[in-house]
């Protein structure tokens, strides 16, 4: 009897010990623009640059993608928070910099699974009218639609192609106040049971000028499957006068699921 427990308990902490190894191995992502570490995806679920920070030490091999396919490899620092400014937010440096690179992963698995294609300024311009229709449902009158980039790509492996468009008027110099008729909004537009949806990621409107209102402006980086299920993860990058940020989103069915943003500004 006591050689059956003594095997259970055996079994079972062997159980607990590969569980907590498994726990232990993560894959970090790193925004190339700014460097910050946007995180990991633990056991299915996304954790930020703050709860993996000390797990990712220096010599990490990471993987360089552009916006349709990978650059290179490059070797990654420590992460270091930004003590001064933003101590929350922590930032990885990588050896060759690859300027080019938009994001980073230490991950073995194929980040583009299928085609991520950006549009042309003319082709994205076709989006206009969608843009004009928000901006009216928002206040703005005789808006004026500047689509600023469209990325059409098949999210979540359906077989149908969803396209992310973004969107940006400012009409003040430097950026430190927001004019009549300013925005900056980033959407997706989805068939969903046969008709086109559209699903907001970031939208900010100023239908009348004000001088206290600092504005926003949202631009897509790419898309990208970013934890190794298959779907993708649409990064989109904000910014203001005085700092910059960035947030995943995933999409599922008509909903838009942040999974972390992580930045820094004054």
């Amino acid at each position: 009897m006591r050689a059956h427990v003594h095997a259970v308990l055996l079994a079972l902490a062997s159980a607990l010990a590969a569980t907590a190894a498994q726990a232990q191995v993560i894959h970090p992502v790193v925004d190339l623009k700014d460097g910050y570490l946007l995180g990991a995806p633990v056991n299915g679920t996304w954790r930020d640059g703050g709860h993996v920070a000390s797990r990712v030490g220096a010599g990490r091999r990471y993987r360089v993608f552009g916006p349709s396919g990978m650059l290179g490899v490059a070797t990654g620092s420590r992460a270091e928070a930004l003590e001064d400014i933003c101590p929350e937010t922590f930032r990885v440096e990588l050896s060759p910099a690859r300027e080019a690179g938009e994001i980073a992963v230490d991950g073995a698995w194929n980040l583009l699974p299928r085609p991520v294609i950006r549009l042309s300024a003319a082709a994205a311009a076709g989006y206009a009218g969608v843009v004009r229709q928000i901006l009216t449902q928002h206040g703005i009158r005789d808006p004026v639609a500047r689509v600023t980039g469209a990325v059409r790509v098949d999210l979540d492996g359906d077989g149908t192609e969803e396209v992310i468009v973004s969107a940006s008027r400012g009409t003040t110099e430097g950026g430190w106040a927001a004019g009549a008729g300013d925005y900056s909004v980033v959407f997706v537009r989805k068939l969903v049971g046969g008709v086109v949806r559209t699903i907001m990621l970031e939208q900010e409107y100023h239908p009348r000028a004000n001088p206290q209102a600092v504005p926003n402006e949202y631009a897509i980086a790419g898309a990208w499957d970013l934890d190794g299920d298959g779907g993708y993860e649409i990064v989109i990058r904000g910014s203001y006068y005085e700092g910059g940020w960035t947030t995943l989103y995933h999409i599922r069915g008509t909903a838009a699921r942040p999974l972390v943003t992580v930045g820094c500004g004054a």
